[in-house]
Parts: C-alpha cells; structure tokens; sequence
C-alpha cells in the first residue's frame, strides 16, 4: 500500500473497503462493522501523524480498534475511545522506537503532495516532545477543543494551553517562514 502522501486516492480507498469487509460478521455486533468502516480512514491518518510511518499507523489503529471491539457494547463514545486508544498505543510504540524521526522524515520527503515547506514543518514537529506533537496535531490537523484534547491525554485544558504554547514557541524558532 502506498504512504498515506496520497491521501483519498482510489488504491487507498479501495485498500479500506477491503479491510473493512474482513471485519467478522458477529450476531449483534454489525454496529461495529459500521464504527470500523466509519473511523478507520480517521484513525489511520491520526496515528500516521504521530509515528511517521504508515505501517505502524496501520498496526497501531489495528491494536486500537480490537481494543474497541472488546468493549464496544460498553462505550458511550467508541469514536473518543478509539482516538485515545490509538494516542497510547502510538506513544507505546514511540517509547520504544527511537529511530521513528528518521522515519518521519523519509515519509515527509517521500510524498508528493508536500509543499518545499512541509517537509521542514513535519521534521520540526517530529523533534517536538510527544506530548507537544499530540496537541498540535490534535489542535491544527483534527480540529480538536483544548477540552477534548485534555480528556484524552489525561490533563487538565491549561496544560494543553502550556504544551501548545510551548510547541508553537520552539516551531516558529525552529521553521523559516
């Protein structure tokens, strides 16, 4: 499958309803189905955001949704349950991945649909602390409130206010405009 650089492509839509049609048929359970098909599109960008890599961004929302499906009888929100089990399951692999910046910017280099000043922003926000990179892409790519960002890292909205405000500090002294 090709990087996600081609985001809405037909490969890729038709990789997704593929995938989509592998998930289990369960008595009771077609809603899932439904959430799986509905989210994993959403799901994989996020995750591919934060890792740099699309195969882990595709193992990461695999790791993610079975975890929904476990408990999908149970959620209230299965959309913010999956967004938060694929921001710790990312940060999981982000602890133990130490070369996932030069992953980042293989792939940043690699698409096509970047701009000259895209791949320097991306690198400059693979070098962000994983905290300030989960605000900012939050914040600027999923157009997520403070509140909704601070429900999912587990913080209070100031500290979402102090991670953006610091993460935008070290990018603006970090890319040329």
């Amino acid at each position: 499958m090709e990087p996600l650089g081609v985001l809405g492509g037909q490969r890729y839509v038709n990789e997704v309803s593929r995938r989509a049609a592998q998930v289990p048929a369960v008595a009771g359970d077609h809603g899932f189905g439904d959430f799986y098909v509905r989210e994993y599109d959403q799901a994989v960008r996020l995750a591919w955001l934060l890792t740099g890599s699309q195969p882990v961004a595709e193992d990461v929302v695999q790791d993610a949704m079975a975890a929904v499906y476990r408990a999908f009888d149970r959620l209230e929100s299965p959309g913010a349950y999956l967004r938060r089990a694929v921001i710790n399951t990312a940060r999981s692999w982000y602890r133990d991945e130490r070369r996932q910046r030069e992953r980042a910017t293989l792939v940043a280099r690699g698409a096509s649909v970047l701009e000259p000043g895209d791949a320097e922003l991306l690198d400059a926000i693979s070098r962000l602390p994983y905290r300030q990179r989960v605000v900012i892409v939050a914040r600027y790519w999923g157009g997520w409130s403070e509140a909704e960002i601070a429900r999912t890292l587990g913080c209070r909205p100031g500290t979402v206010k102090s991670l953006a405000s610091r993460a935008l500090d070290r990018l603006r002294g970090e890319v040329k405009q």
